[in-house]
């Protein structure tokens, strides 16, 4: 075999790179580069660029990697090829990589603009040039953006004007805030039953949201996203997200207890992710005291949150995740990637509060809703002064179930729940089957550390202090030679490998 390319080739060859941030396959199987089967006859010419309509792009089915090809260009002796985030382009995801064949595949990663150039190259042994231009190919892992909101807009004014399609219920409606501009909320917006994404249209340069009345809360009877978004929370006394008070569902009609009760459904999911939120004065997310909501999944990732409850806020007797007035709960209710601290002068009871329905009253598929279990999970987390003196968790109708599952891992509490985070986030069950724990530090505002006893039984809880760098400025950078060495916490606050 004639080995004139870059690199050495065969009918099976597969070419694999690792960058930082990106897996790399160039596949030779369809390449027509083997002298040896093939010839293209091109000799002596300048070999002509791709057109960038004819690159294709396909999405693998778990949506965690996406392959590019291109058709071949006779007499080319391969394909410079470059791929880039926009909006990070010092980084670059495959960099002036040679490729002997017409695909490359490359990590995907949700909401992101990328932008791809392919230089043919000419093949030398034929006496062939390289073509004048690289095909430039962008594309984009956004959600097609329904309508853009202008910078400076107040957002409940904004949605007064423009207000939702009654035919598009059911749909996600992403709406893009223009990237570092600044944008209010003076008032209450409930998008009923639309599913409703706001978010910046830059990953790296985020929309600032600003509450500027008491009353100003997000509230929603339908699915609800939150993506690269600053938001000040500090003037309002209302809760930062809730489940409308007057829903905009039909309800489900559940018998329990001889009694019949309307459940009203969340089944699109509620993500705050990639959001710093400061100045939370009340609760987080909670059901309005409606009887009954009840959401599949509620997500809280990458999200930096400051809590600044006063004395007087409604939430202290409650708690910041909260439905137990309603009497519903969350089925599946996860915390990733995440830091929780507060400042403020009150002291919220729990930190999640569920009300007396479980899965023992919804999994009935006449119902609609099919529950069988449920979980609560956190990981990779970061809790300062959160429910000092509080419970943490408390879920009537699912503690202690064996419907139930518990997953907390590689988490950081300090001076959060006196009384035992382990023992209050199973709500005082001990010996929970369906409970798992590994590496989490429980650590006391005196420096000593709570003992999990019958609830963490994992017997990997880290009895150091995680030395946060200036947790009183709301920098929870650890230097704890366990916590780094396990890399636990938040990873916003790890060091560098």
């Amino acid at each position: 075999m004639k080995k004139n390319h870059f690199f050495t080739y065969s009918k099976m060859c597969v070419l694999a790179l690792t960058g930082a941030s990106a897996l790399f396959l160039a596949s030779c199987a369809r390449d027509g580069y083997d002298e040896e089967s093939f010839d293209s006859g091109v000799s002596n010419k300048q070999v002509e660029a791709i057109s960038a309509d004819d690159i294709t792009i396909t999405t693998s089915a778990d949506g965690k990697s996406q392959t590019i090809s291109w058709p071949v260009v006779m007499g080319a002796g391969g394909y410079r090829v470059n791929l880039i985030d926009v909006s990070n382009p010092d980084e670059p995801i495959i960099n002036d990589s040679i490729v002997d064949g017409c695909s490359v595949t490359s990590k995907r990663e949700e909401d992101v603009n990328y932008k791809m150039t392919i230089l043919t190259l000419g093949n030398k042994k034929k006496n062939n040039t390289d073509a004048t231009d690289a095909a430039v190919k962008e594309f984009s892992t956004f959600t097609p953006t329904y309508m853009t909101i202008p910078a400076g807009s107040d957002l409940a004014e904004w949605f007064a004007a423009n207000p939702l399609p009654a035919d598009k219920v059911g749909e996600n409606l992403n709406f893009d805030l223009v990237g570092g501009a600044e944008y209010t909320l003076s008032n209450l917006i409930d998008f009923g039953a639309n599913s409703v994404t706001l978010r910046s249209n830059s990953k790296s340069d985020w929309a600032k949201i600003r509450f500027t009345g008491a009353t100003s809360e997000f509230s929603t009877s339908a699915g609800f996203v939150l993506k690269y978004l600053d938001i000040d929370c500090s003037a309002s006394t209302a809760a930062f997200l809730s489940l409308s008070r007057n829903p905009a569902v039909a309800p489900i009609v559940v018998n329990a207890w001889s009694t019949d009760y309307n459940f009203y459904r969340v089944k699109d999911n509620i993500t705050i992710m990639n959001c710093n939120i400061s100045g939370v004065n009340s609760y987080f997310l909670w059901d309005n005291q409606v009887s009954c909501w009840f959401a599949d999944n509620v997500l809280i990732d990458n999200c930096l949150v400051h809590l600044t409850t006063p004395t007087g806020s409604k939430a202290i007797s409650g708690g910041y995740f909260w439905t137990n007035k309603g009497a519903g709960f969350f089925r599946n209710l996860t915390f990733n990637n995440s830091t929780f601290y507060d400042t403020g002068e009150g002291d919220v009871k729990y930190f999640v509060q569920y009300g007396g329905f479980g899965n023992d009253q919804v999994k009935d598929p006449d119902t609609q809703l099919g529950w069988a279990d449920n979980t609560i999970t956190y990981t990779n987390c970061t809790f300062y002064n959160v429910c000092t003196n509080g419970q943490w968790g408390n879920y009537n109708g699912v503690a202690g179930k064996k419907t139930s599952y518990w997953n907390m891992k590689n988490c950081i509490f300090y001076n959060c729940s006196t009384s035992g985070v382990a023992r209050r986030f199973l709500a005082g069950k001990q010996n929970q089957e369906t409970a798992s724990f590994e590496n989490n530090t429980y650590m006391k505002a005196d420096g000593s550390f709570d003992d999990p006893g019958n609830y963490d039984k994992s017997g990997t809880d880290i009895k150091e202090d995680p030395q946060f760098k200036d947790p009183a400025n709301g920098d929870f950078t650890i230097s704890g030679a366990t916590q780094v060495a396990r890399r636990t916490g938040d990873p916003r606050w790890l060091p560098a490998n």
